[in-house]
C-alpha cells in the first residue's frame, strides 16, 4: 500500500461519522502507486527534460602554458600549439572563434588567420605583447586584437562579443569579409596616419578613457590617439 493512500486512512479515522463513509469511497478509489508515475509519461507533454544545445568550438592557438589564459565558458575549447594543428583543427571543427597568440614561437600567426578567413562565420581574435604587431595582425584579416597583459575576464568578453556580432547567413558571410564587421576594429576615414598621411586609419585597441592605439596599413605605423565612438 502506498504512503499517500496510508496517510489518506488515517486522516479518515478522525472524521465524523457522517462523512466516513463518502472518504472511504474516495479512498478506495484513488489511483494505485504506478499510475501517479504513468500518467506524467503518457500525457501530451511527457517529462520534461532539460534543453541542451551543443556549445559552439573555440580554437586557442597558444603555448601549452598559456592555453588557461582563454576562459571557454560556454564554449568548447580546442587547444592547439603549433601552425600545423590549428590549420588541421580549423578544417575540422569550423570554429566559431579562433584566439590565436601572436607570440607564440610554435604559430605563424598570418598563416593560421589565412585559414580562419576561408570560413566566414568564424571570428578570429588575436593576443599580442606588442602593439607594433598591429598591422600584420590587421592586414592577416582578424577582427579584434586584444594588448598583453589582459584579465581573463577581459578575453572572455572579447570571444562572447565575437561570437554574437559575427554575422550569419549568406549576407553575413559577405559582410564577415570586412574587419569591422564585429570585433573592436574600426576604420576612421577622416583619421589619417602622422607618419605618410594616409586617411582611414585603423582602431584596433583601447588605451584608457580618452586614448586608443591606431594603425596605418600603408606603412605599419602604429600610434596613440584621441579616443573617438
Amino acid at each position: 500500500m502506498s504512503s499517500h493512500r496510508l496517510e489518506v486512512q488515517s486522516c479518515v479515522r478522525v472524521l465524523p461519522n457522517s462523512l466516513r463513509l463518502g472518504a472511504r469511497e474516495m479512498v478506495s478509489a484513488m489511483l494505485p502507486t504506478r499510475a501517479y508515475t504513468e500518467i506524467p509519461r503518457l500525457s501530451p507533454g511527457g517529462f520534461q527534460r532539460p534543453h541542451t544545445e551543443p556549445r559552439a568550438a573555440l580554437v586557442v592557438a597558444a603555448a601549452v602554458a598559456d592555453v588557461d589564459r582563454f576562459p571557454a565558458a560556454n564554449f568548447t575549447r580546442y587547444p592547439v600549439h603549433t601552425t600545423s594543428e590549428a590549420l588541421r583543427l580549423i578544417e575540422t571543427a569550423r570554429p566559431r572563434v579562433v584566439a590565436i597568440d601572436w607570440d607564440a614561437p610554435e604559430i605563424d600567426g598570418v598563416q593560421v588567420c589565412g585559414a580562419v578567413r576561408k570560413f566566414p562565420h568564424s571570428g578570429l581574435l588575436v593576443t599580442m605583447a606588442s602593439p607594433q604587431h598591429a598591422p600584420a595582425a590587421l592586414k592577416a584579416g582578424c577582427h579584434a586584437i586584444l594588448l598583453k597583459p589582459f584579465a581573463p575576464n577581459l578575453v572572455a568578453g572579447r570571444i562572447g562579443r565575437l561570437s554574437r556580432e559575427l554575422p550569419t547567413g549568406s549576407a553575413g558571410a559577405r559582410a564577415a569579409q570586412s574587419l569591422q564587421c564585429c570585433g573592436t576594429n574600426r576604420v576612421w576615414p577622416e583619421t589619417s596616419c602622422p607618419e605618410c598621411n594616409t586617411p582611414s586609419a585603423t582602431s584596433f585597441e583601447f588605451y584608457s578613457y580618452r586614448r586608443m592605439w591606431y594603425a596605418c596599413l600603408a606603412c605599419d605605423a602604429v600610434w596613440l590617439g584621441p579616443r573617438q565612438e
